[in-house]
Formats: structure tokens, sequence, C-alpha cells
């Protein structure tokens, strides 16, 4: 009798994986490369729903967990947090999650574990010209199938922030001269050639001097707001009224972060390697 079901019980398991969504089919069937497929399969679309924020994520093959940067997660804990696979229509739930702010990664337990993942690169800076590429969710795109971005890498930065200040303890990053835009964080930058991930997706580079930043900040936590006729949807989707200044500021912030600059940067894997190290004992999935 259990000889007789086993395949019935294997069918069940990878029923979700079958029903592929059509954009994701679409963008499958029409790849160049036989390699990007895996990529495509194996990064998430990671929603923090208490921010209404969204980020890029993928899964690791040999351990199988899930990572992306430590501010796509937010103020969320890992069980609000939710990966949208292009592969499935299920949504992908966490049990877990270890962070690092200071290197910006996170490590996530997935409780269905996605059945694609990425292989990660040694410790070995890739040379300055490499070809490189990321798949994401940048900016407003929202569909399950992931979009490409490709560059090379330009250079290195082994001490500072976006800010220009110096990080302590120095996290190594990759200076990547290719399209990288918000939502394209904790994506995974591609060694085009070898097919290894050899970074991951943190930053663009600002346009603007550090006094907008300033300004908008003021504006957002400015001591006399004045009425306006402004309004905002919330989290829980109420629609609210908001003041000037801070109508200003959100709109300040919009051209602030997403205007386009060609060049960005990716932390290194060498940084992911050695946070795994370090932290895979805390995640429950890894004692299973």
């Amino acid at each position: 009798m259990r000889k007789a079901l086993l395949p019935l019980a294997l069918c069940l398991s990878f029923n979700a994986v079958a029903q592929i969504p059509v954009a994701t089919q679409t963008l499958l069937d029409n790849v160049k490369s036989p390699e990007s497929k895996n990529v495509i399969k194996s990064v998430l679309r990671i929603e923090c729903g208490k921010d209404q924020y969204k980020g890029t994520g993928f899964v690791v093959s040999d351990v199988r967990i899930v990572v992306t940067n430590a501010h796509v997660t937010g103020r969320c804990d890992a069980t609000e947090l939710t990966g949208v696979s292009p592969v499935s229509s299920e949504p992908v739930k966490f049990s877990s999650m270890v962070k690092d702010d200071n290197r910006d990664l996170a490590l996530l337990c997935p409780i269905n574990v996605p059945p694609f993942g990425l292989k990660l690169s040694g410790n070995e800076k890739p040379l300055v010209e490499t070809e490189v590429e990321t798949w994401g969710y940048p900016l407003r795109y929202n569909l399950a199938a992931p979009v490409l971005s490709r560059g090379y890498v330009a250079g290195f930065d082994e001490g500072m922030d976006a800010q220009g200040r110096l990080k302590n303890p120095v996290v190594e990053h990759l200076i990547v001269n290719g399209a990288i835009n918000p939502g394209n964080s904790g994506g995974p930058l591609i060694d085009k050639a070898a097919g290894n991930v050899i970074g991951i997706v943190v930053e663009k580079w600002a346009l603007f001097s550090p006094l907008v930043e300033t300004v908008i900040t003021g504006l957002e936590n400015s001591k006399t707001m004045s009425a306006g006729g402004f309004q905002e949807t919330d989290a829980n989707g109420v629609v609210k009224g908001i003041s000037n200044e801070i109508a200003v500021a959100r709109a300040l912030r919009e051209i602030y972060e997403k205007s386009q600059v060609m060049v960005g940067e990716a932390i290194s894997v060498s940084e992911l390697n050695a946070f795994i190290k370090e932290k895979k004992k805390d995640l429950a999935c890894n004692s299973k």
C-alpha cells in the first residue's frame, strides 16, 4: 500500500512548483542564456507588509536558506515576511531570521523550501571588468518573474558606507557599473561567465549631496506641520490626511532615492560566506 501511494505523494509535493505563473513561463521561454534560467527560478521577491517595502532575495543551494539585505526586512520579524517565488503560486513563509546590520545581511529559514538555489563563489575578489548581472524586482515592478540588470565590476570599496562614513568593522563591497535600483536590494550579483554568486546587491550611489537627505529628514520631523489637502494610504488601507511638510518630504524622497545612477554596490560574497559560517547554527532550519 505504501509503495502505491509514494508516486502520488511526490506528485502532490511538487504540484505548487508545476503551477508556474504565466509571466515566469514567458520569461523562461525567451531567456537567451540557459544558465540564467536557474537564477530566475532561485530569486524571490521579499515583502515586509508592515513597512510597505519590498526587495529581492535568493536561495543558497547547499544550505537551503534565503539571503537578502537586513534593510529589506524592515521592522518585520521572520513570520511577518513573505517571499514571492517566480515558480510557484504559493507564497514562501519563514520561521526564523538572523541579521547583521553592519554587513546589511539577513539569513531567512523558509518553511516551504523553494526547490531551486544558487552556488556561492569563494572569497577571492573578482577581476575588474568581470561581466555581472542580477535578477530582481526594482522600483514599482511587482510581477512574479524578475527582471534583468547587467553591468561589470568597476572597483572595490572596503570601508565606507553610502554617506561616506567608515564602517566598523570594515565590510568589503564591490563597486558595480550597472542599473541598480531600490527593489534590487538583496538580489544575487552573478558572475556571468561562471554562474556563481559573487555579491549581494545592496545600494546605488546617491545622485545628490547629503544636504538633500538632511532637508528631507528635517521636513519629516518638523515641529510645525501645516495642514494641506494631501492624502496617503497606510499599510492597513486607511486613507488619511498628511501635512504639507510630509507631502513635500515624500515627493523629495521619491526623487532622491529613485533617480537613476549607473553605479552601485554589492556586498562581497566573502562577507556572506563568513556570516553563514558564524550564524547558521542560530537558524532552526539548519538543525532539521
